[in-house]
């Protein structure tokens, strides 16, 4: 080789290692920079059909994977059948995909990792399974409250151990799964209105297959609140490291009915719950739903109330609403919160003020509360910088990538 041809090739390799290394920093920097304020995913009518008004089947009853990567909804629509999982694109960018599932309307998760799906009949599937197989998923086994209006919580200590790869060695883990709900009434007036149950199921898994073997309760609870609260609760959900739930008192002794947070026991086995008030937000919205547990305080809330969505920061004592970017949103069922702190609802918007020329669209709306006007303002009253300015695009492909590989999953 002629030194003309050496010097060519040199050159070659210096200027594709810097290509690769200028493409390095800038998907590097892509990564470091704010997601998106607000996005808005349509879903499209030819996967998931229409409803009543033309408009993409939208479905309720929303539950949001901790990576904001799955929903599992219910009131699917003839298309989709009765509950489906929908899965969101990475980035906010590209079609969301739908799968079927064997489970009745109001089907919930095991909050925290995800680990299983649990119909209204107790029965519990593993989500891997549900999302492989759909509707020829079989569940593990049967236990913990049951019916319309229950949640269930993977005990934090579970969620802690080193999950699906620990399972795919054959090592078995002890898993503490606690569930709440109320007695179902036969007034359809009253429904999701009643004294409030808890049990905790003590459940083995070698990632091949899992049992119960033990059960703690159902007992009821919260009595020694009665005098101040009454008995009879309504809208209760459990927090995502089953320690807490929210709930509004239906006949508080003093006052008028408001969405509350209280304690549960600290210890998954321990049935006494103490029902300590943690947290009052002072009005009644819709269902409360947790966020996961922060270094720097107490979870946040989040709801919908006449269509709108907020935060409460229970640190702050404030609530914030989060912004619209589009026309008449409108959200339909109660927002998720992920892991990184994105806010997750199901709605319908216009993108333009003139509804003749932009039809209404139905999907999923996908929120950083720290870039919404009312999160600034707040600070800029405080004469203090904001704490968190963003969510990263790096923050979020961290959680997807935890997400799937405790599920055994691609990225």
């Amino acid at each position: 080789m002629s030194l003309i041809q050496v010097r060519f090739v040199l050159g070659s390799m210096v200027l594709a290692s810097a290509a690769v290394t200028a493409s390095a920093l800038a998907e590097g920097a892509a990564d470091q920079a704010c997601i998106a304020h607000v996005a808005y995913l349509p879903l499209d009518v030819a996967t998931v059909g229409k409803d009543d008004a033309g408009v993409a089947a939208l479905g309720t009853y929303e539950r949001i994977s901790p990576d904001g990567r799955f929903v599992l909804r219910s009131y699917s629509g003839s298309l989709l059948g009765k509950v489906s999982l929908m899965e969101l694109p990475a980035r906010s960018a590209g079609p969301i995909k739908a799968y079927r599932t064997p489970f009745s309307n109001e089907a919930f998760p095991i909050q925290g990792s995800w680990r299983y799906l649990v119909d209204v009949t107790g029965e519990h599937y593993r989500f891997a399974d549900v999302l492989r197989q759909q509707q020829r998923a079989r569940p593990l086994f049967r236990g913990g409250m049951t019916g319309f209006y229950a949640a269930a919580s993977e005990w934090a200590a579970s969620t802690a151990a080193s999950g699906a790869a620990a399972a795919e060695r054959g090592a078995p883990q002890r898993l503490w799964l606690r569930s709440l709900s109320w007695p179902q009434n036969a007034d359809p007036d009253q429904q999701g209105v009643g004294p409030l149950q808890v049990a905790t199921l003590e459940v083995v898994d070698d990632g091949a297959g899992a049992r119960i073997v033990a059960t703690h309760g159902p007992q009821f609870i919260c009595s020694g609140r009665a005098p101040v609260d009454g008995n009879v609760y309504a809208l209760p959900m459990l927090s995502v490291d089953g320690k807490e739930f929210s709930a509004i008192p239906q006949v508080p002794r003093a006052g008028q009915p408001t969405m509350r947070v209280y304690g549960l026991g600290s210890d998954p086995v321990v049935q006494e719950h103490p029902c300590d008030l943690r947290a009052d937000l002072d009005l009644s919205p819709g269902k409360a739903v947790f966020g996961f547990p922060r270094e720097s305080g107490p979870p946040w809330l989040t709801y919908s109330d006449f269509g709108q969505v907020y935060v409460h920061d229970r640190g702050l004592k404030h609530t914030f609403r989060l912004d619209h970017v589009k026309h008449r949103v409108l959200a339909s069922a109660f927002p998720g919160l992920t892991r990184d702190g994105r806010v997750i609802y199901g709605a319908t918007w216009h993108d333009c003020p003139d509804t003749k020329a932009c039809p209404q669209q139905a999907g999923y709306v996908v929120v950083d509360p720290h870039q919404s006007q009312a999160w600034r303002d707040y600070w800029q009253a405080q004469g203090k910088p904001s704490p968190k300015t963003c969510i990263t695009q790096a923050e979020v492909l961290v959680e997807r990538a935890r997400f799937a590989r405790f599920h055994g999953l691609p990225e």
